[in-house]
């Protein structure tokens, strides 16, 4: 195949070399990619002091241009950050190999034996915004999957970023596996956009960070994009009577355990059978400091609530900012969370199964919990290990992403002489 026409030639190299990469890593055994795992774990505790020194750079660089708090606590790589790497990058190692795995096999009725095997996407490209950590995530993933990366963190972590590049390579190569299959890389806006022309190299492409991004990402992109959109999620306080005190700590939980994050909740909706309890509820929220805005009816029960304006049912704060709307009932916050929120991951607190049922059924979101913090949408909870993204689409990846989800796979059919059809020697045709 003849290669589209570039301009920028070290796009070019980046891409033809995590293509070659990824060939040898698709069919790598699951000993090596375990143990360049292992070693970047073994090396993340190595080089802590170094790791904490450039991520302090990023830092200082960061407050200096006045990064927003939202993304300057998205950048920061502590003690306890490496450390969670480290358990995660363990745990990744102990899961599961999923390439190879059958996901179905049957037996046809003509004897033919039909399966369906987990094999890697081949390569793909992570454009994201600060968050050193997902170069550790990412580059882990695709690893364990045999799929080759190239991770594209955003300017404001490259100190940090560059030398978790320089581990992952080291690692790879202590375990007998290409060093370029996984890249860390620079490069500017056009260095990126030469990338998501190369569909001829690179198979997938996931952006994470801010709407503008991902935006631009999926109208530059000739590869086929996974969104891990803005999560614009929502808690709904049904049938509480019983459970006050369990739907305040969800509430609490969901808004203020890590508000930079995208499945931290953005709205508390709260039905009118439990509007008594909002009072309770508003004074806990504005002990932890959290800035409350609320429609009209909520407002009356807290006049000390700033008014909600329509824009806010539709924004991401990432902050320490919460609006309130009092509902109807389960039918209304249904209706609400379906036009107003990003498909990614709201709750109810309920003691009535039926609304939980109704709840579950109705809300269209790639994560719906019934009486749990929206927190729990993550890849560590949910037994993955941690997770690449959280993804807003519906094809091909919903939801935290881990293994499993950065394989597809193909058909491998296993016959005894079996052909179609009866073949008859064909006659030709003679002239009268």
């Amino acid at each position: 195949m003849a290669d589209k026409k570039v301009t920028n030639v070290d796009a070019l190299a980046v891409a033809q070399a995590a293509r070659r990469a990824s060939r040898t890593l698709a069919v790598a055994p699951r000993d090596k990619k375990d143990a360049a795992l292992i070693g970047m774990a073994r090396r993340l505790s190595d080089h802590a002091g170094e790791i904490l020194e450039a991520n302090q750079q990023d830092l200082k660089a960061a407050v200096e241009v006045n990064l927003p708090e939202n993304m300057v606590a998205r950048l920061r790589f502590d003690e306890t950050k490496i450390l969670s790497r480290q358990r995660s990058l363990q745990k990744i190692a102990e899961l599961p190999d999923p390439v190879g795995q059958a996901i179905r096999s049957e037996i046809r009725p003509n004897g033919l034996s039909v399966d369906r095997v987990r094999v890697p996407m081949g390569v793909i490209l992570m454009v994201y915004e600060a968050r050193p950590h997902v170069t550790v995530n990412a580059g882990a993933f695709c690893l364990k999957s045999g799929n080759a990366a190239i991770l594209r963190g955003g300017s404001e972590a490259k100190r940090c970023n560059a030398l978790l590049g320089r581990l992952w390579q080291e690692s790879l190569d202590e375990a007998g596996l290409p060093v370029k299959a996984i890249q860390v890389i620079s490069g500017d806006h056009q260095f990126i956009h030469e990338l998501l022309e190369l569909d001829q190299y690179i198979d997938l492409v996931i952006p994470r960070g801010g709407k503008r991004l991902i935006e631009a990402v999926a109208e530059r992109s000739r590869i086929p994009v996974i969104k891990h959109y803005e999560g614009i999620c929502h808690v709904y306080l049904d049938e509480i009577d019983d459970l006050l005190p369990s739907a305040v700590s969800i509430v609490l939980d969901s808004k203020c355990l890590m508000p930079e994050v995208c499945n931290a909740a953005e709205t508390l909706l709260v039905s009118r059978r439990a509007a008594s309890h909002l009072a309770t509820v508003v004074s806990a929220l504005r002990e932890q400091g959290v800035a409350l805005r609320g429609c009209e009816e909520a407002r009356q029960f807290d006049p000390r609530l700033e008014p909600a304006s329509e824009e806010d049912w539709k924004t991401e704060y990432l902050d320490m900012v919460f609006s309130v709307r009092v509902v109807d009932g389960v039918s209304e916050a249904i209706e609400h969370i379906n036009r107003y929120g990003s498909h990614h991951t709201d709750t109810i607190v309920t003691s009535n199964t039926a609304h939980a049922e109704q709840f579950v059924a109705g809300v269209d979101s790639a994560v719906v919990l019934v009486n749990a913090s929206t927190m729990f949408c993550d890849g560590e909870s949910l037994g993955m290990g941690a997770e690449i993204g959280i993804s807003t689409d519906k094809l091909h990846a919903r939801g935290p992403m881990g293994l499993e989800e950065l394989t597809t796979y193909k058909f491998v059919i296993h016959g005894g002489g079996h052909v179609m059809g009866t073949w008859t020697k064909r006659q030709e045709a003679t002239s009268p």
